[in-house]
């Protein structure tokens, strides 16, 4: 007995030992896996950055054009909340800065952009439920895009519902958009472009009907680009008139969507002053920027109050279209909303499906 007794006291000091080993290891486990969910919290949380590549594989026209119109129906509410473009003039071009508040969605973001060759573009969005960035995305093809909704949304609210035929004066890097646009909210069999250069014009008309599988053809002239068409598209740059108001057939939708500042006019005052709508995305931008209808108030031939915005005619507070020989208008300028809304569509999507890289 004398000699079995040590023998025990060691077997229990050495069960012991092995228990407060175990404790220590599940304690360490326990630790770490806790450390690793707040490691994974902290990643999930971190915002993220998204090249013009990432915006094109998210996101098309048409999910553009489904976003604003979420958005335009918030309109009247009082935390949704437009600041109009502001320019800086530096070196060769402008820098520009836009920014808005979407209240019902607890968003808050800002463009920015350099106005000359090469300038790159870039949406911040953040939310306003914790003030926290949730991405930065390059903004070129998020612009095009939801530049194209905006003139898709107003050809759905103003256009005949028959037609058919599409003019488009331009064949830019913004102009893809704007057929994609009209051609998802309106049965449009036929486009026609024009453009200075004979083989833009041809190339475009062959990409237009190599991705939206509508016929297409390239115009001698501004002019016969606009003659048949029932709803006629503006998208250049130009400082002078390029469609003319003799030009237009009796129920036409026009889309001036090329030009946002003061400066510049893609259409001449004749065809402000026919339209019985004349429609922007917002009023106090179009004070700013929009030279058409700016120079007509100048002039004392318009009021702003005869100017309608997009999100009125959405929400039904503004009169649309009353007969098939009405003439409408819609100058587009581009408002930072549109950039927040989309760019809203476009991080959920891209949280959804793991693309983006995170930021610090």
């Amino acid at each position: 007995m004398s000699k079995s007794a040590p023998k025990r006291k060691t077997s229990i000091k050495i069960r012991g030992k092995a228990k407060a080993k175990a404790k220590l290891r599940t304690g360490a486990a326990a630790k770490s896996k806790a450390s690793g969910a707040t490691k994974s919290k902290t990643a999930t949380d971190r915002p993220i950055y998204l090249t013009e590549a990432d915006v094109r594989r998210l996101v098309s026209v048409k999910d553009a054009i489904a976003t604003l119109e979420v958005l335009f129906a918030t309109w009247s509410d009082r935390s949704t909340i437009n600041l109009p473009r502001q320019r800086a003039q530096i070196g060769g071009g402008a820098f520009n800065l836009m920014g808005a508040a979407w209240g019902p969605k607890q968003l808050f973001g800002l463009k920015a952009y350099y106005g000359a060759r090469g300038g790159r573009f870039h949406v911040l969005l953040y939310s306003s439920a914790d003030g926290r960035l949730i991405a930065m995305i390059e903004a070129d093809s998020l612009g095009q895009m939801r530049t194209g909704a905006a003139s898709g949304i107003a050809t759905r609210l103003l256009a005949k519902p028959e037609a058919c035929t599409l003019g488009v004066i331009g064949a830019g890097k913004q102009a893809f958009a704007q057929v994609a646009a009209v051609c998802a909210v309106r049965p449009i069999e036929m486009v026609h472009v024009f453009s200075r250069a004979a083989e833009r014009r041809e190339a475009f008309a062959r990409e237009v009907e190599r991705k939206l599988h509508v016929a297409a053809e390239p115009s001698p002239s501004a002019e016969a680009a606009i003659t048949d068409a029932d709803v006629a598209t503006t998208i250049t740059n130009s400082t002078e008139p390029v469609l003319r108001a003799n030009w237009l057939k009796s129920g036409v939708h026009v889309n001036v969507a090329g030009a946002n500042a003061a400066a510049r006019h893609e259409v001449d005052a004749e065809t402000v002053l026919r339209a019985t709508v004349r429609a922007t995305d917002q009023v106090a931008q179009a004070k700013v920027e929009a030279g058409e209808y700016r120079e007509l108030v100048s002039a004392g031939r318009l009021q702003w109050s005869d100017i309608v915005e997009l999100g009125d005619l959405a929400t039904g507070k503004a009169n649309g279209r009353l007969g098939p020989a009405d003439i409408t208008l819609f100058k587009s300028l581009g408002i930072a909303l549109e950039d927040v809304a989309f760019a809203d569509l476009i991080s959920r999507r891209a949280a959804e499906q793991g693309v983006g890289k995170p930021m610090p």
